[in-house]
């Protein structure tokens, strides 16, 4: 599974986060009436602030999440521009409206609340259509490569391969003084018409067979051995400075790219014994494995074949179709890249591949957590967060206390905010889960319990014991530091239970 690193956060989701909370704290908390009873709280005050502070949950799951950062970014710019836009109408509207002034002050508030509220969600809810539509646009354009790519192959690779059997074939055998050497030529022609229809089905195969974890040295390996055979004089050397079970993102096909650039070195090195050195070497978020020969170098017109997007428009057939393959398996079917260098003594091709655990789920084009763990880490935080709510109302009855953090005693504010907490402080479980190796733990549920109780009762002694005082301290309510109630203690260890049930279920079910 693709790991977290600082460098994957995407930060337009925090702008999104930020004017979701901002909004809902400075407008809709600002409006909410704090002797109101329950039921009106929830008829006429709660859906705004459901929205607004889940407005805030979701920018911090896209923060994290494997969502490419300029469909984040997408996100992010319609939350602004629809934002803005609210703000622009509310300043005209209650400037140029003359019953604008009989309007008091608490409604005008709850107007300003519900209309900057509303205009952030249906920026993000405008943004998410666009960024859908701009990946969907992505994809239509990968798809149109491949196909380029299919008809060039089944037009040079196979037909003409086809056109020399059949002439073979259709040789009388009695002028046949070769037949030895004419069944030799159709049996390479028939091997190079199997061989392109693998590669094809590997750039062209169902939607369904996505990247998976694999194991790169036995792919790496098979290639190198594969050329060695092919080209008995070539000397191909192996530097290996990645751990052995080292895993990437590909999958079966992998093979087939490194061969194909191995294939490019020897056959391109210009001389009868070439020689060419593969280094294999590890990083934080993926591994890079430089394939260095000595030949003249790659032109540009073909490195930009693998280095860009687009396929050029010629058909050029001499320069065969590997290094396209080659494109289109790493980049866009793996999400990895390859970079080519030319230098005075030849020319150094690295190819840059995520790092994986055992197991690759969808949506693996980018670095973070996968939408579908988000969606279990919120479902999972809010029955944990029911369960310790229902825990903390049977022992102290303390809930309004939780809505004062937030400038209102009370209690259907302090039920909506507790929710709040526990689906954020659910992602940041999920995120340090996700940073190392989340499936050794969730394939053990008791494991994974462990690990919740123990995060819960983190969270008792640090977010409730010192940071709800100090916070509490802040708005002018007296509160010892720290606080440190048994009550308390068993409410996060219910919910740390319950959480980490939960979620390790949740994920294993799927996997």
């Amino acid at each position: 599974m693709v790991g977290l690193h600082e460098s994957d956060v995407k930060y337009g989701g925090f702008v999104v986060a930020a004017i979701g909370f901002l909004g809902t704290r400075y407008t809709v908390l600002e409006s909410i009436d704090a002797s109101s009873t329950l039921t009106e709280f929830l008829v006429g005050q709660a859906a705004f602030l459901v929205l607004g502070l889940g407005l805030t949950v979701f920018g911090i799951g896209l923060a994290v999440s494997s969502y490419d950062e300029t469909f984040v970014n997408t996100v992010a710019a319609w939350s602004v521009l629809g934002t803005l836009s609210m703000v622009i109408v509310l300043v005209l509207t209650l400037t140029g409206t003359e019953d604008a002034a009989q309007l008091t002050e608490f409604t005008r508030s709850a107007l300003v609340a519900n209309v900057l509220i509303g205009g952030s969600v249906g920026g993000v809810l405008t943004g998410i259509r666009a960024a859908m539509n701009k990946r969907h646009r992505r994809e239509l354009s990968k798809q149109a490569d491949r196909l380029t790519v299919l008809n060039r192959i089944l037009r040079h690779e196979v037909l003409n391969k086809v056109n020399v059997i059949r002439g073979y074939a259709d040789l009388d055998v009695a002028e046949q003084t070769t037949g030895s050497s004419n069944l030799q030529v159709i049996q390479r022609n028939a091997d190079r018409i199997d061989t392109s229809i693998s590669e094809l089905r590997a750039i062209v195969g169902p939607a369904s067979e996505g990247p998976v974890s694999t194991r790169v040295y036995p792919r790496l390996r098979s290639a190198i051995n594969e050329v060695r055979t092919s080209y008995p004089n070539a000397s191909i050397s192996l530097d290996a400075d990645a751990p052995a079970e080292t895993r990437v993102v590909a999958d079966a096909h992998l093979d087939t790219a490194f061969r194909h650039l191995l294939e490019n070195a020897v056959v391109h090195a210009g001389i009868d014994d070439p020689r060419v050195s593969v280094r294999v070497s590890s990083h934080d978020t993926h591994i890079t494995v430089d394939i260095t020969d000595e030949g003249p170098g790659i032109p540009e017109n073909v490195a930009a074949v693998v280095e860009e997007r687009d396929l050029p428009e010629y058909d050029d057939p001499t320069t065969g179709f590997g290094l396209t393959l080659v494109r289109l398996l790493v980049v866009d079917k793996y999400g990895g890249s390859v970079d080519v260098e030319t230098t005075e003594d030849g020319s150094v091709v690295t190819v840059s591949l995520a790092h994986s655990t055992d197991n690759v789920v969808d949506d693996s084009s980018g670095y973070g957590i996968p939408p579908w763990i988000l969606v279990i880490t919120a479902a999972a935080a809010l029955v944990s967060g029911v369960a310790m709510g229902a825990v903390s109302e049977l022992l102290t009855d303390s809930f309004a206390i939780i809505g004062a953090l937030y400038g209102v005693m009370n209690a259907g504010v302090g039920w909506v905010t507790h929710l709040f907490h526990s689906v954020v402080f659910g992602l940041l479980f999920a995120a340090a889960v996700c940073n190392s190796d989340p499936w050794s733990a969730t394939r053990h549920p008791a494991v994974m319990t462990g690990l919740g109780v123990a995060y819960g009762l983190f969270l008792w002694f640090f977010a409730a014991g010192i940071v709800m005082p100090l916070w509490l301290q802040l708005v002018g309510i007296e509160a010892t530091v720290p606080t440190l109630a048994v009550p308390s203690l068993v409410a996060h260890a219910v919910w740390g239970a319950v959480f980490g049930t939960l979620f390790g279920l949740g994920v294993n079910r799927r996997r």
